[in-house]
């Protein structure tokens, strides 16, 4: 998986070091090549640009970013003041300090009404232009932390409402602003075996990690890890399905010969709606053969006799409401434990259990009956047959009646 962006660069304390870029204006140039001199030598410094006048300044700010702007108050062409006007428009996360002499000392004062930080008097030694550079510096750096500390909270928060979101957990209303803008939402699982045989934490940081780089060239990625899925949730304005599909292939293959596993890929789908999210990854589960229902059925294991009392009145109930607080009330256990424990046995929430289940008996009754759809919607257990139909569709890639005209033939 080649083209991941550079990680982030820290010093021997671990503060994050900015790649800082200088800008010195002056239209003489035996002033304004020692002071580029001086301070491409300062450590942190990562370029130093130079203009000889103020347009030429106001080019360089219009094509990349500067962070500390030192220019000389009278120019040919545009002046200090001007280009500091110019920078506080177009550039205002620039420091800007201008450089005066001291006939032009009540001239300079007003600078500070174009946002100029200071003035620095001529000549200026090496000591005052390293204090002006870490001056600067250490704000942008701290800024830059700051920055970077909110963009991983927002990301953590945004991939644990989306975890919700695959477990059937509505998001908050005060958190739905999390959720980035978007045309299509794209989901992929990976099976591996248990991740936490793989050693430290940091293995799974790192797989999270790299999926997450390399799935954000495509647009806004989030990764959400379990103990044997590594599911990714791509939020998309342009569907590029050639490169969705190269990168999900990419992965699988990266993830393979890196970690020593074997790994399988489950597509979920794609969708406009966030609330689709839990439907297509059950669909991607179900594709991986991702329950512990088959591996135990298949492997002649059993279910604590709870769970497989609670899988019949499942297959018993499923046309009516099937409510897990119901069955746990007439057994007279916690339903949250029993929630948990079903979660724990057999891989899958009770919610995702019920849904598969239904659209499982749907695909039955689409095969071997001429019951209209609304008539197969309330024999599974669903009131609306739009809401019906979008849920098989988004489950199973075809509409329901689609699905019966191609004799219940599985599209993926």
């Amino acid at each position: 998986m080649g083209g991941h962006r550079p990680p982030i660069q820290a010093d021997k304390y671990g503060r994050l070091i900015v790649m800082f870029t200088v800008l010195v204006v002056d239209d003489e140039a035996n002033v304004r090549h020692p002071v580029c001199r001086t301070l491409s030598r300062l450590d942190g410094v990562g370029e130093v640009l130079d203009a000889a006048n103020g347009l030429e300044a106001m080019a360089l700010l219009k094509k990349q970013k500067v962070h500390l702007l030192i220019t000389d108050i009278r120019m040919p062409a545009a002046d200090g003041l001007q280009l500091a006007e110019f920078a506080r428009e177009h550039s205002p996360g620039t420091d800007v300090y201008v450089l005066t002499g001291h006939a032009e000392f009540d001239y300079a004062q007003k600078a500070m009404e174009h946002g100029v930080h200071a003035y620095l008097l001529k000549p200026l030694s090496k000591e005052k232009l390293r204090e002006v550079f870490l001056a600067s510096y250490e704000k942008h750096r701290r800024r830059q932390e700051s920055q970077q500390v909110n963009v991983i909270r927002e990301r953590a928060l945004l991939e644990k409402r989306l975890h919700d979101l695959l477990q059937g957990v509505p998001v908050p209303t005060f958190d739905e602003g999390l959720i980035p803008s978007h045309k299509k939402i794209m989901l992929v699982s990976f099976s591996t075996k248990d991740l936490r045989s793989l050693g430290e934490a940091s293995v799974r940081y790192f797989i999270r990690e790299c999926a997450y780089e390399a799935f954000s060239r495509l647009g806004t990625a989030a990764v959400c890890l379990e103990d044997r899925l590594v599911t990714v949730v791509l939020f998309a304005n342009q569907c590029d399905q050639e490169a969705w599909e190269r990168e999900v292939q990419e992965t699988s293959k990266w993830m393979a010969a890196k970690l020593r596993i074997e790994v399988k890929t489950g597509y979920g789908g794609a969708t406009k709606e966030i609330g689709d999210l839990s439907l297509m990854y059950i669909r991607s589960m179900i594709s991986l053969g991702f329950t512990e229902i088959t591996r135990k059925e298949s492997g002649g294991e059993s279910f604590p006799p709870i769970i497989r009392a609670l899988l019949g009145y499942v297959h018993k109930e499923y046309a009516g409401a099937a409510n897990l607080s119901d069955f746990a009330q007439q057994y007279q256990i916690n339903p949250n434990y029993l929630s948990n424990l079903f979660h724990q046995e057999t891989g899958m929430t009770y919610t995702h259990y019920l849904t598969q289940h239904r659209l499982t008996e749907a695909k039955k009754w689409l095969r071997d009956t001429n019951l209209k759809i609304y008539e197969v919607c309330e024999k599974v257990g669903y009131k609306d047959p739009a809401y019906f139909s979008r849920i098989f569709k988004t489950f199973e890639g075809i509409a329901p009646g689609a699905y019966r005209t191609v004799d219940g033939t599985f599209l993926t």
